[in-house]
């Protein structure tokens, strides 16, 4: 992954010192842009309990407010999987998740666009089971437990932060980013923030 994520930065770094405009303030071709977007999670926490990342997925749509062609304000609605693995069992946790992005785009003189954005996001807690051994019991409640809910694992809403780095090639997009949970959503024991790393594939309209 540390490959990858230091490919995609260093692809980017090349393409800043070609690009021909690096600070385009002209009139965007369109106002609003849509996409969709699917990919997979690398799930995990801070939490002393929770020694395992958890894989999940994603999917949702997109959309940008462009400001100017270099600018624009990115959001959507994403229904995506965290969770995590431990010594004592595994936990899946579904959310609804609403980012609001400043992101920034450039284009290469080949054609290929980058995006760079960054901010905060918002997501609720719709489902998902906890699931511990009864050898290393720790809690109040029954050995299977919904995520959410009043007797849940999990506090229903989380804040963070995530930025992203993607590549743009026609209407197709690849990229990565990273989420970063302020919120603690431990109910029931310790402190427990979110922590996502999740690489997408996209297709803006």
């Amino acid at each position: 992954m540390r490959k990858i994520i230091f490919s995609l930065i260093m692809m980017a770094v090349g393409t800043i010192v070609q690009a021909q405009s690096l600070w385009d303030t002209s009139k965007p071709d369109e106002r609003f842009t849509f996409g969709l977007k699917a990919g997979v999670n690398f799930a995990s926490t801070d939490a002393e309990y929770a020694n395992s990342t958890r894989t999940g997925f994603h999917v949702g749509g997109t959309v940008d407010y462009n400001i100017v062609k270099c600018i624009s304000v990115s959001s959507g609605i994403t229904f995506t999987q965290k969770g995590f693995k431990s010594n004592f069992g595994k936990a899946d946790a579904y959310y609804l998740q609403v980012p609001v992005l400043a992101a920034y785009h450039f284009e290469a003189p080949t054609g290929v666009k980058f995006i760079i954005n960054a901010g905060p996001y918002f997501a609720y807690g719709i489902g998902g089971k906890v699931s511990y051994a009864p050898s290393d019991i720790m809690f109040d409640y029954d050995f299977h437990q919904d995520s959410f809910g009043k007797r849940g694992f999990f506090n229903d809403f989380e804040m963070g932060l995530t930025a992203g780095v993607y590549v743009q090639i026609a209407k197709l997009l690849f990229g990565f980013n990273y989420e970063l949970g302020l919120s603690d959503m431990a109910r029931v024991y310790s402190k427990y923030h979110n922590r996502n790393a999740a690489f997408s594939v996209g297709y803006q309209f």
